[in-house]
């Protein structure tokens, strides 16, 4: 991936494992205790384990990298601004999740200091999109776009931004002296989404037939609506509070 066309990614990862076993092999202390080896090599069980991800935005990582990056009594590393970067994206996650959407911070009013750290996570990407956009080669619905996030995640994050947002003001709004964890109620927020969308790709949610899915899950709530008279039986009947799909193929 590319923030301000400096390439990044894994290999930043992967360099601060390698730190970490030569300071357990000067028998030093490790700075990331929570790494291990089986999060460092890239397959299909670690791109689908949320431990790895969680790890890889921890404040313990973020203060290994950040150390790197800055040393003390020596000049900047020759690759400072490829992790930098690299920093920049986890520390973006950092407060968007660990310390927004998935944090104990309770919120009264929407000053909260949980809310304004979801915000400062989400511009990130907000100004990362921005500007490739202005690069006209950058095609943010091709499957094989590497600068950005994948369109499917990128899509489901706006819709979990501000949909959080949307329900916090009108939680508050609606019940004043009462306030939000996010942390309860936020566990399987994205999971709802991709349920649906793959029971009306039946079965198979794919890259390819995502967009396919998700118009098809808006065809059926505008034609049948949510039935909010009926009893919730499953996922499929969990209404969800989207208007339309941001992407449209041409």
């Amino acid at each position: 991936m590319e923030p301000d066309s400096v390439r990044f990614g894994w290999i930043a990862l992967e360099e601060l494992f390698e730190r970490e076993q030569d300071r357990l092999s000067q028998g030093l202390a490790r700075r990331v205790p929570g790494m291990r080896k089986s999060y460092i090599e890239r397959d299909a069980w670690t791109k689908l384990n949320v431990t790895p991800a969680k790890i890889m935005q921890q404040e313990q990582v973020l203060t290994e990298l950040y150390g790197y990056i800055h040393p003390e009594h020596d000049a900047p590393p020759f690759d400072a601004d490829e992790v930098q970067c690299s920093y920049n994206y986890l520390h973006a996650c950092h407060n968007l999740y660990e310390r927004g959407l998935l944090s104990d911070i309770t919120i009264r009013d929407m000053q909260s200091q949980a809310l304004l750290n979801i915000q400062i996570g989400y511009q990130f990407f907000e100004n990362w999109i921005d500007n490739l956009h202005a690069d006209a080669g950058f095609k943010p619905l091709s499957n094989v776009e590497r600068r950005f996030l994948a369109w499917q995640t990128w899509d489901l994050t706006r819709v979990m931004v501000t949909g959080f947002r949307g329900l916090c003001e009108d939680f508050l709004r609606r019940h004043p002296g009462y306030y939000i964890a996010p942390k309860k109620i936020n566990g399987s927020a994205v999971e709802t989404l991709f349920s649906q969308f793959k029971y009306h790709a039946g079965g198979k949610l794919t890259s390819i037939n995502y967009a396919t899915a998700r118009r098809a899950y808006l065809i059926k709530r505008d034609i049948h609506g949510h039935r909010p008279s009926q009893a919730v039986k499953g996922y499929r009947d969990v209404p969800l509070y989207v208007k339309e799909a941001p992407f449209k193929r041409k």
